[in-house]
């Protein structure tokens, strides 16, 4: 499948971030159980009667401000890494828990879709997320706090600590938060949002430590974003109750060349309004169907705990829909079809080859290539940390014809030598035997 890349879309999207935030749903009028349609249907409560809910296995989140605090997160096992990645000019780091609705509420959102504990406010419906029982890891990065972002995305107001631009060294805030999940022993890593920030260093380090990435597509077809556009990332389209993908902005269906696999994000049960953190509302993108195949992959990590990170992704492609297992079948709406949680269950993913099905391992070019995964390996001792790259920075040319060539000309000038001299002995000999 084709991971192609539209860069004047692209581009756009970098200014436009929101297109990876909540689409107002044009159904809020509707019930607050009507938005846990999704619940039901993915069979989750069936799970976790079954003992699966994620215990023992942890799942980062990578996104904007939190509110920790919300009735349906109370009791939930939450680790929030302070401080933040986003310091101001004085070098003082912008919160990571904030209860602010503007500023929280699409974090909260996408950690209570994981962890929700089903505890409802007075009046309200119960959020319970996809893996209750697993242990969530938080980092603040990414995040637009003023609504001010430059041509790559990155708010400028989010400065490094030393008051530099984000990115200045090299790195910017989620490439450093996707590396500190991985060192913190994440097994799947959730990612609601984009931009065109280059985290390909940390995506690399991620697959050579055998974690998970799976990001949110913009919610606007046609357009691409990383971390969801890179090489080997389980990007995530939204559906609704009726099956069918999101539209975009434009009112065309979202599709797009990155897609790997489709989950609920229309009409789903929020928590908190711009009224009250009390308060409930429906609402809709891609933001919200990630971190449900995050969850659903962390209750399969936990039913099968030696997975690799390439087998669950290997499950997840191959188990789609309500028709049992199947030869993954790929389209620009759907990815490879519907993440079905129940189907996943079923199968044992240590069946499939260890290797992620969405990698292209050989494209040279692609973000990360093997090649950046290898040197991530290697920087474990996994690898050959002496291997010398024929790409990238500190790369060397490959050896030519000629230069390869040097080692057979060099044995091949020894062993003449040595024939030279065995036909010198030789000769002596034959000359006195003639002798006799």
């Amino acid at each position: 499948m084709a991971r192609a890349s539209n860069l004047f879309a692209a581009a756009l999207g970098a200014v436009l971030l929101g297109l990876v935030a909540a689409v107002p749903s044009a159904a809020v009028a509707g019930t607050a159980e009507s938005g846990l349609w999704w619940f039901d249907r993915g069979n989750i409560q069936a799970a976790h009667d079954a003992g699966f809910d994620g215990s023992g296995v942890k799942v980062a989140v990578i996104d904007s401000q939190i509110n920790s605090d919300v009735v349906g997160l109370r009791g939930a096992d939450v680790t929030v890494r302070e401080p933040s990645y986003c310091f101001d000019a004085s070098g003082t780091p912008y919160p990571t828990v904030s209860t602010d609705y503007v500023a929280a509420s699409h974090a909260t959102n996408v950690v209570s879709m994981i962890v929700g504990t089903g505890e409802a406010p007075a009046g309200g419906a119960p959020v319970k997320g996809v893996a209750p029982g697993v242990e969530l890891l938080f980092y603040n990065a990414g995040a637009v706090l003023d609504g001010v972002v430059d041509d790559e995305g990155v708010d400028e107001e989010c400065l490094q600590e030393d008051g530099t631009r984000m990115g200045e060294d090299g790195r910017f805030d989620l490439d450093r938060a996707i590396s500190d999940a991985v060192a913190d022993g994440a097994d799947i890593i959730s990612i609601s949002n984009g931009s065109l920030t280059d985290v390909a260093k940390g995506v690399a380090e991620a697959y050579a430590n055998d974690v998970v990435v799976v990001a949110s597509m913009p919610n606007e077809d046609g357009i691409a974003l990383w971390p969801a556009a890179l090489n080997g990332v389980v990007a995530v389209q939204a559906f609704g109750e009726d099956g069918k993908i999101q539209n975009g902005v434009n009112g065309t269906p979202n599709v797009s060349d990155d897609v790997i696999i489709a989950a609920p994000g229309l009409d789903l049960l929020l928590q908190g309004t711009s009224d009250s953190w009390d308060a409930q509302e429906l609402g809709s993108g891609t933001l919200f169907a990630t971190p449900i195949v995050a969850g659903m992959l962390a209750v399969v990590k936990q039913k099968y705990p030696e997975a690799t990170a390439g087998q669950l992704i290997q499950s997840l492609i191959h188990n789609t829909g309500a028709k049992g297992e199947h030869d993954p079948k790929w389209n620009s709406g759907t990815g490879y079809g519907a993440a079905s949680l129940t189907g996943m269950l079923a199968v044992d993913p240590t069946k499939y080859p260890d290797a992620n099905p969405i990698f292209d391992a050989d494209d040279p070019n692609a973000s990360p290539s093997q090649l950046m995964v290898d040197e991530a390996k290697a920087a474990l001792g996994e690898g050959d940390a002496t291997a010398t790259p024929t790409t990238g920075p500190g790369a060397v040319e490959p050896p030519s014809e000629a230069s390869a060539m040097v080692p057979w000309l060099i044995g091949g000038g020894i062993v003449l030598v040595l024939l030279i001299i065995g036909g010198i002995i030789l000769a002596i000999v034959l000359a006195r035997r003639a002798r006799r």
